[in-house]
C-alpha cells in the first residue's frame, strides 16, 4: 500500500511540474510577444515622426523655390510661370541618411478648376469666353475637354451636376434624385469640393474613363480662376479655344518661347483670353518619402502664392496611397 501511494504521489508531482512549466513557458512567450509588439510600435512611431519631418522639409524646399521664382520674376523684363523654370523640373532628390525624399511641383492652374462650375449656369463669369472659346462657359469647356480625352459627354454632364448649384439634371440621374435611389444613397454637394477624387462617384463614370480625365482636373479653393497658358496641356487649351491654332502654340512653347501678354497669342488665333493668365498662384507639391526599406509615404501639399507679397503657404496637405507606377517614378523602385 505504501509503495502504491508513493507511486501515485510521484505521478501527481510530475503532472504538477509539467503544468508549472507550461504556465511558465506561456507567461514568458506572452511577455516576449508583448515586448516585440512594443518595440515594433515604437519603431513605427519613430519612423512616422521622421517621415513627417521629411515631408515638412520637402514643403519648405517647395516654398523657398516658389518664393525665389517670384523674386526673380520681379526683376525680369517679361515674366511668366512656365515649365522651364527651376520649380517645374521633373523631380528633386534628397537622400538623408537611410532615407529618400522626392519632390515634384505641378502648377495647379495648368488644369481645369472644377470649382469654377459653381458659377451660375446662366450669365455671370460662368458664361465667359473669348474668341474661339465657343460654347456657354465652363460647362462647355469641360464637355470639350472630356471629349478630347476620349470620354463621353454624359461623364462631363455628371461632373457639372455634381458641383453646379442647380438641381435640374443635365443627364439622366445626375442630380439628387438619381443618387438617392441607389443602394447606398448619397447627395450631390452642389458646391465647392476639396478633392477631385470624389467626382469619380458621379453617375455612370467608368474607372478607365476617370483615369484619363483626372490628371486634367483640379479643385482650387476659389472660383473664376484662370488657366496658365504656359503650363496648360494641349487638350485643355483646345477645349477652351477649339478654333485656335493650339498645336502651333504648343510647338512654340516646347521650343522655349513662352508668353507674357495677350498680344503674344494673336498669331495663334487666340483673342479675348479672359480665362487665360501667364502666371500662377496655386501649386501642388508631390512628395514621396522613404525611411529604410519598409517605411514609405506619399503626400500632396497644395501651396498658394500671394501675388502681392510673394509669400507662399501650405493650404492643404493630404496623404495618398502609393500606386506602383508612382513608386517607380518617385522613389526609383
Amino acid at each position: 500500500m505504501i509503495v502504491r501511494t508513493l507511486k501515485r504521489q510521484r505521478g501527481v508531482a510530475l503532472i504538477t511540474v509539467l503544468l508549472v512549466m507550461v504556465i511558465a513557458v506561456a507567461a514568458v512567450t506572452h511577455a516576449v510577444t508583448r515586448n516585440r509588439l512594443a518595440i515594433s510600435r515604437t519603431s513605427a512611431i519613430l519612423a512616422n515622426t521622421q517621415l513627417a519631418e521629411f515631408v515638412h522639409g520637402a514643403e519648405a524646399w517647395a516654398i523657398i523655390a516658389l518664393e525665389q521664382d517670384f523674386a526673380d520674376d520681379l526683376t525680369a523684363a517679361a515674366a511668366s510661370d512656365n515649365l522651364q523654370e527651376p520649380w517645374a523640373q521633373k523631380m528633386l532628390e534628397f537622400n538623408p541618411g537611410n532615407g529618400k525624399i522626392r519632390i515634384r511641383i505641378k502648377d495647379l492652374q495648368s488644369c481645369f478648376n472644377v470649382n469654377n462650375l459653381t458659377e451660375s449656369r446662366a450669365g455671370g463669369a460662368g458664361s465667359r469666353g473669348g474668341s474661339g472659346a465657343a460654347g456657354s462657359g465652363y460647362s462647355s469647356v469641360l464637355q470639350r475637354l472630356v471629349r478630347n480625352l476620349g470620354g463621353r459627354n454624359e461623364t462631363a454632364l455628371a461632373i457639372v451636376d455634381w458641383i453646379d448649384p442647380g438641381d435640374t439634371p443635365l443627364a439622366s440621374g445626375t442630380e439628387d434624385t438619381g443618387y438617392l435611389g441607389l443602394e447606398v444613397a448619397y447627395r450631390t454637394p452642389d458646391t465647392f469640393i476639396t478633392d477631385v477624387s470624389e467626382l469619380s462617384a458621379g453617375q455612370g463614370i467608368e474607372p478607365e474613363e476617370w483615369r484619363a480625365i483626372e490628371p486634367e482636373l483640379c479643385a482650387l479653393p476659389e472660383s473664376s480662376t484662370k488657366v496658365n497658358v504656359n503650363t496648360a496641356s494641349e487638350a485643355l487649351l483646345s477645349a477652351m479655344y477649339p478654333s485656335a491654332n493650339i498645336a502651333g502654340l504648343i510647338n512654340q512653347r516646347e521650343g522655349g518661347m513662352f508668353f507674357t501678354q495677350m498680344a503674344d497669342l494673336t498669331p495663334f488665333s487666340v483673342t479675348g483670353g479672359g480665362e487665360l493668365d501667364f502666371n500662377s498662384a496655386y501649386y501642388v507639391a508631390h512628395i514621396a518619402v522613404q525611411l529604410g526599406p519598409e517605411h514609405r509615404q506619399y503626400w500632396e501639399s497644395t501651396l498658394k502664392l500671394d501675388t502681392t507679397t510673394g509669400a507662399v503657404k501650405v493650404i492643404q496637405r493630404q496623404r495618398r496611397e502609393f500606386s506602383g507606377q508612382l513608386l517607380q517614378e518617385l522613389l526609383g523602385d
